[in-house]
């Protein structure tokens, strides 16, 4: 498939998403928005093409059609969906095969409510990309082992580093990377560009720590993508932990490592100092 793909979020596998589908985290409908208005309609669904290795799957993007007298103010709830017997979830099931016999026999012991934790080292994922045709969504197939394996390479790199520099400084900090270790990391800088180019134009290139656009006088923008969580420890790069905010402030954020409250979307400094975001609205039901 040749379409420009476009990194939306990461979801480990679980036994929904290996018999009948997933929901989409209301905090990444906002790029949905921007990728497709319709698909925010209360009660709309669209039949979509599911890629994976190369093949393409039959699935139902679905916006459910719930009773919203009976639930005011319920968010939408937005699904990909498909059958048990599907081609796509017997191909999901054929992938991630360690979780499935994991999930099962646990099933069999626990029973259908019991509740199952997956040892870490069976953590598996996919990875969710939009593209540029309307019907069509990619996962990437994914082990923990990818994370793994990069992490001692991550640890080296400033978050600073990571965040601002071109592909080809990355190892800098360690030249005794593995070819394998790069490409995961080009990979992954790819994913992060591709979900910074959605969330800067859903807010119109603004930080979203003052609202403004700076340098808009100038007739430019001039804004970067922050980890909230640096991807040098956490391998994050859904949208939910990433803001776009303006390089003075970035600087300040980096060289003071202020916590983020989710709750009340402001950074707050050591010193009792707090830096609130004026814009939001992709983090708002992340917590």
């Amino acid at each position: 498939m040749d379409s420009e793909r476009n990194f939306i979020m990461r979801k480990r596998v679980d036994w929904s998403l290996l018999n009948e589908g997933m929901t989409i985290p209301v905090s990444v409908c906002a790029l949905l928005k921007s990728w497709n208005e319709n698909i925010l309609t209360h009660g709309h669904s669209m039949d979509i093409k599911v890629y994976i290795d190369g093949q393409q799957y039959d699935a139902t993007l679905r916006n459910q059609n719930f009773e919203q007298a009976n639930w005011p103010g319920h968010n939408d709830v937005i699904q990909i969906r498909y059958s048990k017997k599907s081609p796509l979830a017997v191909k999901l099931r054929t992938v991630f095969y360690k979780t499935y016999d994991y999930l099962y026999n646990q099933r069999v012991v626990l029973g259908r409510r019991g509740r199952i934790q997956l040892p870490e080292e069976l953590h598996e994922y996919i990875r969710l990309y939009l593209v540029d045709s309307l019907n069509m969504i990619y996962f990437e197939c994914c082990s923990n082992q990818d994370y793994v394996q990069l992490a001692p390479t991550l640890s080296k790199i400033p978050e600073e580093i990571y965040e601002v520099s071109d592909d080809d400084k990355f190892f800098l900090a360690d030249k005794t990377a593995s070819i394998v270790e790069k490409q995961l990391l080009v990979k992954y800088r790819k994913m992060d560009r591709s979900i910074i180019r959605m969330l800067k134009k859903y807010y119109d290139y603004r930080d979203e720590i003052s609202g403004e656009k700076i340098g808009s006088e100038y007739g430019d923008s001039v804004v970067e993508a922050h980890h909230i969580e640096y991807f040098t420890d956490s391998q994050n790069n859904d949208s939910t932990n990433i803001i776009i905010i303006s390089p003075n402030y970035h600087r300040i954020i980096h060289k003071n490592n202020p916590r983020f409250n989710r709750n009340k979307f402001q950074f707050e400094f050591n010193n009792g100092e707090i830096l609130p975001l004026k814009l939001y609205d992709h983090l708002k039901y992340s917590v």
